[in-house]
């Protein structure tokens, strides 16, 4: 087996690129977006249109994307979140377009796919409710047949970008159980009920979202009824390991944060950055997020070599989420009194981190995936 860590002259390439975005259009304007939790769509156009091109990665050739692989979106992941965590999740959810999309119809993704990857729109996922997070089979909302028509009608919750969406991937239960339906964003019957603040990722707008008798074409279920939960489990193995491409890079972002802060603050006669209690604590977290990111990349290089897995990606979430809470709690604690300030972006770190782990399953549901994955023989 050959075992290869070298990056191609495209992806290096990409990941100059996504450094010189973060510089010159995130970091002027990171601070910013968290104070007004409101995220420029202008940039998300910027993402999508040259010299950038981030936005069409995932996106197949023929549909107007660039059709580059996971690895390829890790890389581009990784260095904006140290910079800017929202942006990520903008990317995730384009991350999510080619994936659903590929079950659906033809004409859908000749709708959707090149707008999304020129930067004209985001697609949304709708799972979460009152009553369901992590366990869908809890779902309440149900999409009922009526002719030749879906007629839906529920509540979900943490709809990123609802409001600014041009389609919403809605799990609902039908007769033969849970599916996957595709919403045109503009469908009579959608109401974005609440844009809840959030203490971290703020600009990217969690959204509680009603369906109330919306109307969709009967071709809009999203593969076969009754099979939606197999389809969310299969785009969330891609999706998540993207995820932790931003967990890897918004803990890399508070270990630079504390290294350089550790250089110029002095306590007893010399930089705090001598004295082995920070120096030990910033070398143990240089080791753990390098082995987050070894774990993330091999995840990826599976699954565009054809080996997806749930428990590599599983195991990256696993150890990614615990590095990025690590990370950002360490940034904030070599700041001292300051790094709870919003002085330093560390503060901005931890809030983000704190939030983000949640995001598309819970390290304790990954930590089961692992388990069930380890002990199914």
């Amino acid at each position: 087996m050959t075992i290869g860590f070298s990056l191609t002259d495209e992806q290096e390439a990409l990941q100059e690129r996504a450094r010189e975005f973060a510089q010159t259009e995130l970091a002027p304007v990171a601070a910013e977006i968290d104070e007004k939790d409101v995220f420029p769509m202008e940039l998300l156009r910027k993402m999508g249109s040259p010299p950038y091109e981030f936005l069409p990665i995932p996106i197949p050739k023929e549909y107007g994307g660039r059709g580059l692989g996971i690895l390829a979106t890790c890389l581009v992941n990784e260095v904006l979140s140290a910079t800017c965590a929202t942006a990520v999740v903008l990317m995730e959810m384009t991350h999510l377009a080619p994936t659903w999309l590929s079950h659906a119809s033809e004409e859908d993704r000749n709708r959707y796919l090149p707008k999304i990857a020129r930067g004209e729109g985001i697609g949304a996922f709708a799972q979460t409710e009152p009553g369901a997070g992590s366990d869908p089979k809890n779902l309440r909302t149900e999409a009922v047949s009526d002719g030749d028509q879906w007629v839906i009608n529920g509540w979900k919750r943490y709809v990123s970008f609802g409001h600014e969406a041009i389609y919403i991937v809605v799990m609902a239960r039908t007769e033969k159980g849970v599916s996957a339906f595709l919403v045109d964003a503009k469908t009579k019957g959608i109401d974005v009920v609440e844009r809840v603040p959030c203490i971290g990722l703020r600009g990217h707008q969690d959204e509680e979202i009603e369906f109330k008798d919306c109307r969709i074409p009967k071709q809009n279920l999203i593969g076969v009824e009754g099979k939606g939960l197999r389809l969310a489990l299969g785009t969330l193995t891609e999706t998540r390991t993207t995820l932790c491409a931003g967990f890897v890079g918004l803990a890399t972002g508070a270990l630079d944060a504390a290294v350089k802060y550790a250089k110029v603050r002095e306590s007893f006669g010399k930089p705090i950055a001598e004295h082995q209690a920070i120096r030990f604590s910033l070398s143990e977290m240089a080791t753990s997020i390098e082995a987050a990111r070894l774990l993330t990349y091999k995840a990826a290089w599976l699954i565009d070599n054809g080996q997806t897995s749930r428990k590599a990606t599983s195991m990256a979430k696993v150890l990614a989420s615990d590095v990025v809470l690590k990370a950002t709690n360490l940034g904030v604690h070599v700041h001292g009194g300051f790094g709870c300030t919003k002085r330093f972006p560390v503060e901005r770190f931890f809030r983000d981190a704190r939030i983000w782990v949640f995001a598309q399953g819970s390290p304790e549901i990954q930590k089961e995936i692992v388990a069930r994955e380890i002990l199914k023989d």
